[in-house]
């Protein structure tokens, strides 16, 4: 369960940062539907929808002090349960790569490069990257999974 956690992160840290350089270096801004989504070049200092910009060290730390809290978390699924469930390694897998991406870009970059621009209905959400896409989709499978194994105690 470990390895197939370790090579789902490494993936989805090698292909976050692949597309990062791709796009702080060769590309421009491109629209790929009008008036819906769009490539573009951003530098974001703070964490989701930007917010604790400009505390860089401050939001290292609490980057590293969430990854030891999911090495204890994968642990302690890893000794409790019987069964090695897709979801966990998944999940796990998708969160340690997406956290680790971001966290590699404040430390080596001072910013986490973002890129992806929606338009929904007039409204534009802030733009993200694909290690943000990866966090939440492991964060949904957790809850999918803590959701299937309450059901299971009911």
């Amino acid at each position: 369960m470990k390895k197939k956690i370790i090579m789902i992160s490494l993936f989805t840290l090698m292909l976050d940062q692949l597309i990062k350089i791709v796009i702080s270096t060769n590309l421009p801004n491109i629209t790929v539907i009008h008036n819906f989504f769009s490539l573009v070049y951003a530098e974001n200092t703070g964490v989701a929808f930007s917010m604790l910009s400009g505390n860089r060290l401050f939001i290292i730390l609490i980057t590293i002090l969430l990854l030891g809290v999911l090495i204890y978390m994968l642990e302690k699924e890893y000794v409790n349960s019987k069964q090695k469930s897709k979801l966990v390694v998944l999940s796990y897998g998708f969160l340690f790569g997406g956290i680790t991406g971001n966290l590699l870009d404040r430390i080596i970059r001072g910013v986490v490069i973002d890129y992806v621009s929606l338009n929904i209905f007039g409204y534009h959400l802030p733009i993200f990257n694909l290690a943000d896409l990866f966090i939440t989709f492991g964060v949904i499978l957790l809850i999918i999974k803590t959701l299937k194994e309450d059901k299971k105690h009911c």
